[in-house]
């Protein structure tokens, strides 16, 4: 039987051919079973591109070993054993051959014949363990005549129980035959000694292992928490900043009672400095430039003095009653008043940042739970991902763009149908899912054609897939995202915005300002 051929049988029928490598007076041998051969014995299969060089058993047992394994790392183990490897080229037709789907084998080596095993341990015991099996030991002529198979297999098991010599008192003939039987009978069963050194042994070899625990994991939970942090910061700046206000408003409540109550008695009392009420003293540090006043009747002491000269009026004569002043300064006083009586009336200060809107399904591949991960941080997160770690669904949210040092807070919403329509015109930006019903409701009578006239549109997909094909036929940027690379995030996303700025200078000059441009 051929080495490789053993080899494959080995790799079909592993019980019944099992592998084994023994070393029998100091040359090491591969035994399939009970066939062995010398493990530098060159097989039938020629290296690529070399035709008179083969690979030897031993290289295709190891490369048998790690088959399962990429090609750099088989090659390692390889030069670790001291073999040829096999190349890249001949790495198929090694594998075919060994699995059986090959049978051709090349007749290009002469046949070497496998030595048995059995004969292979049983030379290498002591002479002291050995039986005498020789007719001349045991003074009797050897049998030359030619006979049947049976026969001779008879004689020679009769010769093995009769001719053991025993060794002592305690090994007789009659123990020692026992014990040959019974090793034989071992044998027969298929019983393999298996050679527990892991000398020869790598870390290829060994079995995969994973550590469950560790010292730093174990003190880990189930769930992430980290955005628990985030909303403790956005609440603690929220307090803040209504304590600035309410501050600010008792600060400026108190300084209308004293006007008002200085104004009743005759006298104006200033209030003291207080660092929350700012505002209150902007005018002190402004021009003030009277655009209906005039010099006339003025000398030019007066004139030099500023306004103050104006303030004082002459004397009006007696039973006249004094003229009105033109202008009236803005105090403190009326800066309230008036701050006071338009909240009174009901104006909210219109919103001016840029809007983009987000597709509200969940399956797709960007709406509020991950958009902040795409556009902010320039990373793609799944929905799904993004959707179990966060225990509510972001309603309205605003991203923030840095530019030239300087942060810009951009609205983004999944709800169009909410817009006005002053605030379709501070739309910047639109991603769709490829369906028509995402635009029902929105402006230009949800015709999407229109829309993408007037809004840049985006469409994300996996790079290995094909748009919708909806998307096709519409004016939209398709985006590709890797499944793997997170690298190539950043790149692709940064041309999102980069469409979006060119888009804002070309249509939307109103809103360069809000981006930074």
């Amino acid at each position: 039987m051929d080495p490789l051929e053993a080899l494959q049988k080995h790799v079909q029928r592993p019980e019944e051919f099992p592998l084994r490598e023994v070393t029998v007076s100091g040359i090491s041998y591969v035994a399939f079973g009970d066939y062995a051969y010398k493990k530098d014995t060159e097989t039938s299969l020629q290296i690529y591109g070399k035709s008179d060089e083969f690979y030897s058993l031993e290289s295709l047992v190891v490369f048998l070993k790690y088959s399962h394994e990429n090609h750099g790392v088989y090659v390692k183990e390889a030069a670790a054993a001291g073999v040829r490897a096999v190349t890249r080229i001949d790495r198929k037709n090694v594998t075919e051959y060994l699995q059986g789907d090959r049978t051709d084998f090349p007749a290009l080596m002469n046949q070497v014949n496998p030595l048995s095993l059995r004969q292979l341990l049983h030379s290498s015991e002591p002479e002291a363990k050995k039986p005498r099996l020789d007719g001349e030991a045991a003074g009797e002529p050897m049998d030359t005549s030619t006979s049947d198979e049976p026969q001779e297999s008879a004689v020679s098991a009769a010769k093995k129980e009769v001719e053991i010599r025993a060794l002592n008192d305690n090994l007789t003939k009659d123990r020692i035959a026992e014990m040959r039987r019974k090793r034989q009978s071992h044998r027969e069963k298929g019983i393999v000694t298996i050679d527990e050194s892991l000398s020869t042994l790598t870390s290829a070899s060994l079995p995969k292992t994973r550590i469950h625990k560790t010292r730093e994991n174990v003190m880990l939970g189930a769930r992430d928490l980290s955005n628990v942090l985030d909303i403790i910061t956005s609440a603690q700046r929220q307090w803040d900043l209504n304590e600035k206000k309410e501050k600010v408003a008792a600060v400026h409540a108190t300084n209308l009672s004293k006007d008002q109550s200085g104004a009743a008695g005759g006298q104006q009392q200033r209030s003291g400095y207080s660092r929350y009420a700012q505002e209150a003293f902007a005018h002190e540090k402004t021009k003030e430039i009277q655009t209906e006043g005039s010099f006339i009747g003025s000398n030019f002491s007066s004139i030099k003095q500023g306004h103050h000269a104006v303030q004082k009026a002459p004397d009006a004569p007696p039973g006249r009653p004094p003229l009105a002043k033109p202008i009236q300064l803005l105090t403190s006083s009326t800066a309230t008043s008036s701050g006071s009586s338009a909240a009174q009336n009901g104006s909210k200060r219109t919103s001016r940042s840029p809007i983009i809107i987000v597709p509200s399904a969940m399956n797709t591949m960007i709406n509020l739970y991950n958009v902040r991960d795409i556009l902010q941080n320039f990373s793609y997160v799944p929905v799904d991902q993004r959707r179990k770690e966060t225990n509510k669904k972001p309603v309205d949210l605003a991203i923030q763009r840095q530019k030239n040092g300087v942060t810009y807070n951009i609205r983004v919403i999944d709800n169009a149908e909410k817009l006005a329509n002053d605030d379709w015109d501070r739309v910047i930006a639109v991603f769709v899912m490829g369906v028509a019903w995402q635009f029902k409701g929105w402006k230009w009578n949800g015709n999407p054609t229109d829309i993408f006239t007037h809004i840049p549109a985006f469409h994300f997909h996996v790079d290995q897939d094909k748009p919708v094909a909806q998307v096709m036929q519409w004016n939209v940027h398709k985006i590709p995202v890797s499944a793997t690379k997170r690298h190539m995030d950043k790149a692709r996303f940064s041309q999102v915005w980069e469409t979006i700025e060119n888009f804002v200078r070309k249509n939307k000059p109103h809103l360069t300002a809000r981006l930074g441009l």
